[in-house]
């Protein structure tokens, strides 16, 4: 039993892949948009030619003597139409075409030979709906066309009695399968159409969607939420904001050029992904702005772009956090990491620079104080200026380091940040 289910499974498989196969034929090499077209044009192709296939075996089954010549038509158009998905590997809109034509000489060999009491022009109202989809809104002249001549031969058969040919002498009953049968092939094709096209609607609609998802979350991530706002209501706005008071935090990994030595790329990227990635967590957590990552080193601000009255305070309090993730991570590793933290406090300039990259910026005397404090700091040890010193409590043990001289500035009063009391 096991052996005939995974028979049956292989049987099955190779099928659809045939079908696949068959139903792909003419989209090598074209964008997306074209080999759906295509796709669609294969199976309208399959469904044309198994139509014609089934009304043929009909035909034969009733009386293949009388219907000889209608079931001769229509096995030499089926089999003509398989040859379309080929033609489509010359140009893609050379089968959807030929699908077309043969659709049209479908539809009228079966008026003529059986009439119009029959019904069976309304398969040109089938052939109208599937002619946009089949040739595409890029095609609008060749897909309008065909809808006018499908529609008008639809109406002067419509309006015409046509009888059935003299050769022919079939029961009142043969017709109206007939006319059973073209009334509700052509109303399912077209529904089958109409719902094919509200599915391709709504597929694009989800992309779109999550795209502008990827987006927004893109935008979000390069710039503070509130400068993307501005960004997206005035792409050209110059963005630029003058900020009092902010904190600027500056961490670099010690000895971090040395380590990557001795470490294979993968490693090193490894290594600062994980670490990075926990510190963008702690950022988020003490709802502070991430300006921006330089090789090993990170800049943090506090106070902007939004004001916050304790942003020092959030600063320090991500400091310390920062030295205990580098320290899980050395004994993680084994190996000896430190950072070496520089913090301070006082007025800065914010803006959004760049058109393709366009990245928020600080700048001003406290971004270059907070990153001569880090230079010159000690490893592990978080180094901040007397300005930050005032912002903070009691809830901060802090050790006087005296006075820095500092690179282009004057003798500097700082203190260690040891950690909360």
């Amino acid at each position: 039993m096991g052996q005939e289910k995974k028979s049956t499974g292989g049987a099955t498989k190779s099928i659809v892949n045939a079908v696949s196969a068959w139903l792909q034929i003419g989209t090598a090499d074209l964008p997306n948009r074209q080999k759906q077209r295509i796709v669609l044009t294969n199976v309208m192709v399959s469904s044309t030619a198994l139509l014609s296939y089934i009304h043929a075996a009909f035909f034969i089954l009733y009386d293949f003597e009388q219907l000889y010549f209608p079931t001769s038509y229509l096995v030499i158009i089926a089999t003509a139409l398989l040859a379309a998905p080929y033609l489509n590997i010359k140009n893609p809109y050379l089968g959807s075409i030929y699908n077309l034509t043969l659709w049209l000489v479908f539809g009228c060999m079966n008026v003529v030979t059986f009439g119009t009491e029959s019904n069976v022009q309304f398969y040109f109202l089938a052939g109208a709906a599937s002619a946009i989809l089949i040739l595409g809104v890029y095609q609008n002249l060749l897909s309008i066309l065909s809808i006018i001549i499908q529609i008008s031969i639809f109406v002067y058969f419509d309006i015409t009695i046509i009888p059935p040919a003299s050769y022919l002498d079939l029961p009142i009953w043969f017709y109206t399968v007939l006319n059973i049968a073209a009334i509700l092939l052509s109303m399912t094709f077209i529904f089958c159409m109409v719902y094919y096209a509200f599915y391709q609607v709504h597929i694009a609609e989800d992309a779109l969607e999550r795209e502008y998802k990827y987006s927004e979350d893109l935008l979000a991530n390069m710039l503070p939420a509130v400068i993307a706002s501005k960004l997206k209501r005035d792409p050209n706005k110059t963005i630029a904001d003058n900020h009092s008071e902010v904190t600027i935090l500056f961490a670099d990994i010690v000895g971090f050029t040395k380590r990557a030595e001795h470490h294979n790329p993968k490693e090193l990227v490894s290594f600062l992904n994980t670490v990075f990635t926990e510190f963008d967590t702690l950022v988020r957590k003490h709802q502070l702005e991430k300006i921006k990552t330089i090789g090993d080193a990170i800049m943090v601000a506090g106070g902007m772009p939004n004001k916050q009255d304790d942003h020092a305070k959030r600063i320090a309090l991500l400091a310390l956090d920062m030295m205990e993730v580098v320290k899980h991570s050395a004994n993680a590793s084994s190996e000896v990491i430190e950072l070496r933290i520089g913090i301070h406090t006082g007025p800065a300039v914010a803006g959004v620079i760049g058109s393709q990259k366009p990245f928020y910026d600080v700048w001003g005397d406290t971004v270059n104080t907070a990153a001569h404090l880090e230079t010159y700091g000690t490893q592990g040890e978080i180094h901040i200026s007397s300005a930050t010193k005032d912002h903070l409590d009691d809830q901060f043990l802090l050790k006087s380091r005296g006075h820095v001289e500092l690179k282009s500035k004057s003798s500097l009063e700082t203190w260690h940040l040891l950690g909360k009391s």
